[in-house]
């Protein structure tokens, strides 16, 4: 049995060291792990928004049609579900007024369109939770001009 100068047995020591430090590795990995899984959830939102915008930019008063647009990528990609799409269009005053209330003549080319999609990203990892809290707020905006051609004034 080995033991120190003092007298004391040291033959559990290493056994308490690694696992002490076993727990803290694994607790960093999970916290990798979650913090991927939150930015490949960004990454396929950013990219769903902008599928909404290259429709929304054709087509922008199909507000519908955007919005479930962005909603399919984002199924493809099994992200489905706890999404809100907004759909924003530059009216002629220079606000920013929601798709399905803007006034049809205030739509045409050159106006800015936005799409932001938004979601919270419940923390699966119960350790990395206790320590950045059990959610992650994720956002995301894309934006576009519109392409469609002004009415035809009456």
């Amino acid at each position: 049995m080995k033991t120190n100068r003092d007298g004391f047995d040291e033959k559990g020591q290493s056994l308490l060291e690694l696992s002490l430090s076993l727990v803290l590795l694994l607790i960093i990995l999970a916290g990798i792990v979650d913090l991927g899984r939150a930015i490949f959830t960004k990454f396929a939102m950013k990219d769903a928004a902008e599928e909404g915008v290259v429709y929304g930019t054709s087509f922008p008063t199909d507000c519908d049609q955007i919005n479930n647009r962005v909603e399919f990528n984002l199924s493809n990609r099994a992200l489905n579900g706890g999404m809100t799409v907004v759909t924003l269009i530059e009216g002629n005053d220079g606000s920013f007024i929601d798709c399905s209330l803007i006034p049809f003549n205030q739509v045409y080319a050159g106006k800015r369109l936005k799409v932001t999609v938004t979601k919270t990203f419940t923390v699966t990892m119960p350790f990395l939770g206790a320590i950045i809290g059990q959610t992650i707020p994720l956002s995301v905006t894309a934006n576009g001009i519109v392409l469609r051609p002004q009415p035809p004034a009456n």
